[in-house]
C-alpha cells in the first residue's frame, strides 16, 4: 500500500507532532527555569536544552526543507555543543517558530505527492518517509525531555502525554 491520496496520514502526522508532543515539550520547558533547562547528568548527556534546540533542527530541515523547500541549511552540532544557558523565552520562541513552519507545510502538502521523492534531506526518501521518520525521531526526543524534567522538577508535571491536548 501507498501513502498516496491518504490525507489521513498527514492529518495525523500533524496533529502528532505540532500539537501533542510539542505540548509535551512545552509543558516541560514551562515547567522548568533556565538554570534547569541546561543540566546535564554528565559530560556525555544532553541537556533539555539542547534536546529542543535539535528539535527545532530537524524539524526546520526535515519539515520545512525536506519537504517543504525552505532552504534550511541546518547545523547539527551546534544543537548540541551549546553550553546555554539561552533564555527559556528563546527556546521557547525558537521552537514555536519551528512548530508553525511545520503546522504550515504539513497543512500545505498535497496528499497525492506521498510518494514522490527529493533529496534534500541528504539522501533520497519519499515525503511520507521524511514526515514519518520526523515524527517518529521527534516523539523518540519528547520522551527523552519529559523522562528528564521529572528528574530535575519531582512531581512538576504528572503523566503529561494524557493531559496534552491530542488535537
Amino acid at each position: 500500500m501507498t501513502a498516496t491520496g491518504n490525507p489521513a496520514l498527514l492529518d495525523i502526522a500533524r496533529r502528532r507532532l505540532v500539537t501533542h508532543q510539542a505540548g509535551q515539550v512545552r509543558t516541560c520547558l514551562q515547567a522548568l527555569n533556565d538554570g534547569q533547562l541546561w543540566w546535564r547528568a554528565n559530560e556525555e548527556s544532553n541537556a533539555v536544552g539542547n534536546l529542543v534546540l535539535h528539535l527545532c533542527g530537524s524539524t526546520h530541515f526535515y519539515i520545512g526543507h525536506g519537504v517543504g523547500n525552505s532552504g534550511y541549511v541546518r547545523n547539527r552540532d551546534a544543537e548540541f555543543a551549546e553550553p546555554g544557558p539561552v533564555a527559556k523565552s528563546d527556546l521557547l520562541a525558537r521552537f514555536d517558530a519551528a512548530m508553525t513552519e511545520a503546522d504550515r507545510v504539513l497543512s500545505d502538502v498535497d496528499p497525492a505527492h506521498l510518494d514522490e521523492t527529493t533529496d534534500r534531506a541528504g539522501k533520497t526518501a519519499t515525503y511520507a518517509e521524511l514526515i514519518l521518520n520526523q515524527v517518529l525521531h521527534f516523539t523518540a526526543h519528547t520522551g527523552q525531555i519529559v523522562f528528564a524534567t521529572k528528574l530535575i522538577q519531582t512531581r512538576i508535571i504528572h503523566e503529561v502525554w494524557k493531559t496534552t491536548p491530542h488535537e
